[in-house]
C-alpha cells in the first residue's frame, strides 16, 4: 500500500506506478509455508508461522500484530470514519 499523507491508504497511488518508492507491504496471515497448507489452524498460530520468514525483514515490509479477541466492529467502525468500507 502506499499511504497518504493523512495515513490513509491511497490505492489511486498506488496503482498509478509513481509512488513504488514509498510501497509497503502489511503481511496480515500466512496461509501456506514450504509446501505446508496451514489454513486449518488458529489465526494465533499462524501468526506465529508468519513472523518466523519475516523476522529479518527488509525495510518496508511490516507484520500485523495479532490483536486477540472480538475486534472485526471496532475495527469496521474505524474503516467507515476514514472511508474505506468502498
Amino acid at each position: 500500500m502506499v499511504l497518504g499523507v493523512d495515513g490513509v491508504p491511497d490505492f489511486n497511488a498506488l496503482h498509478s506506478r509513481k509512488h513504488d518508492h514509498e510501497v509497503q507491504l502489511y503481511a496480515f496471515d500466512v496461509l501456506a509455508l514450504e509446501g505446508e497448507d496451514l489454513r486449518a489452524l488458529p489465526l494465533s498460530m499462524r501468526k506465529t508461522n508468519l513472523a518466523r520468514p519475516l523476522a529479518c525483514r527488509p525495510d518496508g515490509i511490516f507484520v500485523a500484530p495479532f490483536e486477540q479477541g472480538e475486534i472485526g466492529p471496532d475495527l469496521f467502525r474505524a474503516a467507515c470514519t476514514w472511508n474505506l468500507r468502498d
